[in-house]
């Protein structure tokens, strides 16, 4: 007998296109590092993924905090769940990986991110020239992607850890990732019945 997703397939279901996280914003002040000290500070935002969960396909982070349009150093990238703080992917991502919308991507092997809370943070050191954006005036957020606010670290000098603390501006607009969101399995069900529907008319 064939699945609802394979009936799903069979009736032309659409696969979804993909999507950025945070698809667009405004405002902003840059910042190159948060702790003045600190040779590595982990920034970024928290989110909460809906419908049936999302894959990442690549991670990024933004090339122009700084207004010069140039990203100079590397930026380890991550996603961490906030349930227990474990890592989902991460990668290393500098100017040689593909720029879409100010943002530079590289890609991951794909990870699911089920319903549920998680945070996104990208590492900036005292050294590096570039800067992240904080406090942007609105931001706007791709498909069951809701509830974002920026997170910055306990305290200075902690590398590319989970940041713990939240602050209450939107984002901090460093990080980013590219997904496809992940149809519920309920709208496999219902394109599933929809094909058989036609097979049964075209008979």
């Amino acid at each position: 007998m064939k699945t609802a997703f394979a009936l799903a397939l069979a009736a032309g279901a659409s696969v979804a296109s993909a999507q950025t996280a945070i698809t667009s914003f405004t405002g902003g002040s840059p910042f190159g590092i948060f702790y003045g000290s600190s040779t590595g500070d982990v920034v970024g935002f928290r989110f909460t993924v809906g419908g049936g969960g999302v894959a990442v396909t690549s991670l990024g982070v933004y090339g122009d905090g700084a207004g010069d349009g140039v990203l100079d150093s590397a930026h380890m990238v991550g996603i961490w769940r906030n349930s227990d703080q474990a890592l989902m992917g991460s990668v290393s991502v500098d100017s040689s990986g593909s720029l879409v919308g100010g943002f530079y991507y590289a890609g991951v092997t794909p990870f699911n991110l089920a319903p549920g809370d998680y945070t996104a943070g990208a590492m900036y050191t005292a050294t590096d020239n570039d800067s992240y954006l904080s406090s942007p005036s609105s931001v706007t957020l791709g498909a069951d992607i809701s509830a974002t606010n920026g997170v910055f670290p306990d305290t200075g000098d902690l590398g590319f850890v989970y940041p713990g603390s939240d602050s209450t501006n939107l984002a901090r607009i460093g990080p980013n990732c590219q997904y496809r969101p992940i149809p519920a399995p309920g709208a496999f069900a219902i394109a599933g019945l929809g094909g058989l529907a036609a097979a049964r008319r075209r008979r």
